[in-house]
């Protein structure tokens, strides 16, 4: 199987240590899944098999990690299909997964050539890959724009959709009306669910589109997220690096983590990182519900987290100009926060790095509600630019029913 093209890193996944092994036994409520997948052979009780769209073999396997540990999925050609970049994990919803995988091509080709495929984990005779029909000429997905939405057994209708922009001479979209002035950049798509299908298309600067796509005719509607926890602050670049939202049992969660900075004593004119404050907002999941954000945790000062000292030794160890040793978070590059799944905790798990361009990086897990850390895990970080969006939280987990071993 050609690789030529990818990272280096990206045919030598992380080994599976003793703890995964065990954890991938406990049927773990959710894990964090990597969403660059490693092209790499691994056989477990996970691996899938499905062909490429020219017809090639191609298999897909799922390794489970414990939190904070990063779960990773390995994509595979023993037809030597040519894989030139990365496979990418796009969604994941309940036992599903929506995989991309760019399939011999090069350069500005690489969007004629992207299959795209559906894992399934407990599928009637174990788990399943499901290779989908191309779309249609033009469409490409990525992580911040497309969600799965899981149709029940007694679900008649089985197809897909596109929701595509509305335009003024065109009568088949459904637009809210919210002033001259509304934006909408989409980061994230989430499933609410119920006989409505409602989808959340959401913009983690500002607000939220909730759309009843099953539907004859889909309705629209609008909620604002919580103002910023400084309301000063610029609302540009990535979201995803400082908010995330997820559905935790009936309600939408949302977290927003933001780092503070000081001024360098060495460096005019430069700042250097001094901490974070994070808090957690709930609200019903239903988009017709009345019921408000309400503020559920907050941590004012991450330095006065609790943290053990096994965790502390864990932790990155960063220098003053005086060369003592800082307490945890103090001149580190922290970002993307990802909300845990788990029914009645307020978690939340984030990156960690010495410097913004190092290939090495932990997952530290925060208990918000009680200020404490519960947990840290190197993240080998080597595959993203500086620091980017990584990894999503899954409950595909949950749908493993056999240990997904080496």
């Amino acid at each position: 199987m050609s690789i030529c093209g990818l990272h280096p890193s990206s045919a030598h996944p992380p080994a599976l240590s003793a703890d995964d092994a065990a954890a991938a036994q406990e049927n773990l409520p959710f894990v964090l899944v990597e969403l660059k997948a490693y092209v790499a052979k691994r056989d477990n009780a996970t691996t899938a098999f499905s062909e490429t769209c020219d017809g090639k073999k191609i298999q897909v396997t799922c390794c489970l990690r414990r939190p904070p540990r990063v779960s990773y999925v390995c994509v595979h050609s023993p037809d030597a299909a040519e894989i030139n970049m990365e496979p990418t994990v796009l969604a994941t919803e309940e036992g599903f997964i929506l995989i991309r995988v760019t399939i011999g091509a090069k350069g500005g080709q690489q969007k004629k050539n992207i299959d795209y495929y559906v894992y399934q984990a407990d599928g009637a005779g174990g788990p399943s890959l499901t290779l989908l029909p191309r779309p249609p000429t033009g469409y490409s997905f990525n992580a911040s724009n497309i969600g799965i939405l899981v149709c029940r057994p007694d679900d008649d209708d089985q197809s897909g959709f596109f929701l595509q922009p509305h335009r003024p001479d065109d009568n088949k979209g459904y637009i809210v009306e919210q002033g001259n002035d509304f934006a909408h950049i989409n980061c994230k798509v989430i499933a609410i669910g119920g006989r409505s299908g409602t989808m959340a298309f959401v913009d983690l600067w500002r607000g939220i589109i909730f759309c009843d796509v099953c539907m004859d005719a889909p309705l629209l509607s609008y909620v604002k997220l919580p103002e910023p926890l400084k309301r000063t602050k610029i609302l540009q670049g990535d979201s995803r690096l400082c908010r995330d939202i997820a559905v935790v049992g009936n309600r939408l969660k949302y977290v927003e983590l933001q780092v503070r900075y000081k001024a360098s004593v060495v460096f005019k004119d430069h700042c250097v990182t001094n901490g974070w404050v994070a808090a957690i907002w709930s609200r019903p999941a239903s988009s017709v519900s009345t019921e408000g954000w309400q503020e559920q945790s907050w941590v004012m000062d991450a330095t006065g987290l609790k943290v053990d000292s096994e965790h502390l030794n864990l932790l990155p160890k960063v220098q003053n100009d005086e060369g003592c040793i800082l307490p945890p978070f103090l001149r580190v590059y922290i970002c993307q926060p990802v909300l845990g799944l788990g029914d009645g905790k307020d978690i939340i798990y984030f990156t960690v790095k010495r410097n913004r361009g190092d290939a090495d990086g932990w997952v530290v897990s925060v208990d918000l509600e009680n200020k404490e850390v519960l947990g840290v895990a190197p993240f080998a970080a080597q595959r993203y630019i500086v620091i980017n969006h990584a990894y999503m939280s899954s409950r595909i987990s949950r749908y493993m029913s056999e240990y997904a071993g080496d």
